[in-house]
């Protein structure tokens, strides 16, 4: 009975430890450039005001939709990309194809900020 009850608050610590993980990838080909970022749900809002931060004035307004499923999203600087945000994770793919180097210099700083709320 004791190895059990053992085995059960071992395998709720291991539970518990892996709930508070940071995951982070980016992948930068020569048409496309992603970031994936799975991340403990209590850096929601330090990613939420990263993403607010980056769509400022008018583009705040694309923080409304429901992001949850996916959505490209067109800024008002150019700058055209794939995101969907849930709390503890965060998707953007930014494809060169659809873009200029002014769209690619803020997908790369967007990205920087989003690294920073998360770690």
């Amino acid at each position: 009975m004791k190895k059990i009850m053992l085995f059960m608050v071992l395998a709720t610590l291991i539970y518990a430890c892996n709930q508070g993980r940071t995951s982070v990838k980016v992948s930068k080909t020569a048409t496309r450039y992603e970031m994936t970022a799975i991340y403990p749900e209590r850096k929601t809002a330090s990613v939420l005001l990263a993403l607010k931060d980056s769509f400022k004035d008018q583009d705040t307004l694309l923080l409304n939709k429901n992001l949850g499923t996916g959505k490209e999203l067109s800024l008002a600087n150019g700058a055209v990309f794939y995101l969907r945000f849930n709390p503890g994770k965060l998707e953007m793919e930014f494809l060169n194809a659809k873009n200029d180097q002014k769209g690619f210099d803020f997908f790369d700083k967007l990205v920087r900020e989003v690294k920073s709320a998360v770690n």
